[in-house]
């Protein structure tokens, strides 16, 4: 109860300094209490949190947010529109609300949202929806390229639109994407490259990573088929496919134990990876535990475990955003005698030493608990949380740090992020709460936190 409660209070300052400086716009500046609005200026936080704050009951800053929602006005924005961004944090943020609160508004405006923002995506010759609207014309944008995640993770969202409001429609038009690419050749059985040329639909080169831009593909495969009560075939099976693959060539270990999913280029082996990849045991765990398969527990256990790690064995307690690794088969002496150190010091060399207030490690560990009951996972979140508390706390929230190698100078940025409130904040309650609330019996995450019924 006391840490379920120190997270609820820590979601309250962050909110509180959120409300007071920058309500209204998307994100708030930490160390200056400006603002900024990434995500076309309607507020992001606000709807990534709808959820957060019913789940927490926090009813009189939800009252507030409410209003906010029904007075946005979608038109009004001078910047082309993300389309998976928009869908993921407003349309998600939206039906999650819907689906806890069942008030007609959120309903509302999802529709209103769809039909002005997100459906336009869809408007190019070949239907794969385009990375961004113009709002104002309400047409797609052409770009050169497009990431795996962009077209291949509208699914969920738009599958759970369907099921509300009984338009089949929408899970028609973003489920025939994915099935339009069982007929792409990849050269990994189930792992498809991240960059596509959007005209063609073809991959544009062949590098593949489970991290960003790719990583909501693959969480968006078993979870729609979930959501869908099991009523479709392909995806599980492009699922199952696809972590196959993992296990079997995207798997590496380290002479200490750790095990990372590396990426895959032209037949070379990259030994690098990220926070960004830590959902992934979380995700293997809910797939392994859903067809009863104990094979991908394994494979769950080892990646959670070497998650945890990246954090534990900084000096700060903070995950760095992305590392690379000396594999187990691989001479030491070959490598400077820097990364030598590291490897022996930490287990694995930093490269991108910021952390973003991501919740990807927390998410897996939200998973472990709620499916193994082990309290140890809980104990491994109030760890992280600690570290966060220490480094990332500011008078007006939680801000972004450029440095967890050095805890005397983790150099803050002075960014807070909407997923930090959607995301690091809920997992961490819901940790810390009654397995019943928000129960994995009846409802499937989207990758923005957001539950569905």
């Amino acid at each position: 109860v006391f840490r379920a409660q120190s997270i609820k209070n820590a979601f309250r300052h962050a909110w509180s300094g959120y409300s007071t400086h920058a309500f209204g716009h998307d994100e708030l500046e930490p160390l200056t209490n400006g603002t900024t609005d990434s995500r076309n200026g309607w507020g992001a936080t606000i709807f990534d949190s709808l959820d957060t704050l019913i789940i927490m009951g926090l009813e009189d800053e939800y009252i507030n947010a409410r209003e906010h929602v029904r007075k946005v006005d979608w038109s009004a924005t001078k910047d082309p529109s993300k389309t998976f961004e928009t869908n993921i944090r407003y349309l998600g943020g939206l039906l999650s609300a819907y689906d806890l609160r069942q008030e007609p508004i959120f309903l509302e405006k999802a529709l209103e949202l769809t039909k002005l923002v997100i459906l336009p995506a869809y408007g190019t010759p070949n239907r794969v929806p385009a990375a961004y609207v113009d709002v104002e014309s309400g047409r797609p944008l052409k770009t050169k390229s497009l990431t795996l995640a962009e077209f291949g993770s509208m699914q969920l969202e738009f599958v759970r639109l369907s099921q509300i409001t009984g338009d089949e429609r929408y899970s028609t038009l973003a489920n025939n994407v994915i099935h339009r690419m069982t007929n792409v050749h990849t050269d990994i059985p189930g792992l498809y490259p991240m960059s596509w040329d959007p005209s063609s639909f073809t991959p544009i080169n062949s590098y593949v990573t489970i991290s960003g831009g790719a990583d909501s593909f693959y969480e968006y495969l078993l979870k729609t088929h979930m959501l869908m009560n099991g009523e479709e075939e392909t995806q599980i099976d492009m699922w199952r496919t696809a972590v196959e693959s993992m296990r079997s060539i995207l798997r590496s270990e380290t002479s200490d134990g750790m095990v990372f999913l590396s990426e895959f280029s032209n037949g070379y082996k990259y030994l690098q990876s990220g926070e960004l990849i830590c959902f992934m045991p979380g995700n293997l765990l809910l797939g392994g535990r859903y067809l009863d398969d104990p094979q991908m527990d394994t494979l769950a256990k080892e990646l959670m475990d070497s998650c945890y790690n990246t954090w534990i064995r900084t000096p700060t307690g903070l995950s760095p955003e992305s590392w690379s690794w000396i594999q187990k088969d691989q001479d030491n002496t070959q490598f400077p005698g820097s990364m030598q150190q590291m490897m022996k010091d930490d287990g694995f060399v930093a490269n991108d030493k910021s952390y973003d207030l991501r919740p990807e490690t927390l998410e897996s560990l939200f998973y472990f608990y709620r499916m193994t009951g082990d309290p140890s996972y809980q104990d491994k979140a109030w760890t992280i949380f600690e570290a966060i508390e220490k480094y990332c706390k500011t008078s007006g929230g939680y801000t972004r740090v450029a440095n967890v190698m050095d805890k005397e100078n983790v150099d803050p940025l002075n960014f807070e992020e909407s997923y930090f409130f959607a995301e690091t904040l809920k997992y961490l309650y819901l940790i810390f709460s009654d397995p019943n609330l928000i129960s994995l019996d009846e409802y499937v995450f989207n990758t923005e936190a957001h539950p569905f019924k």
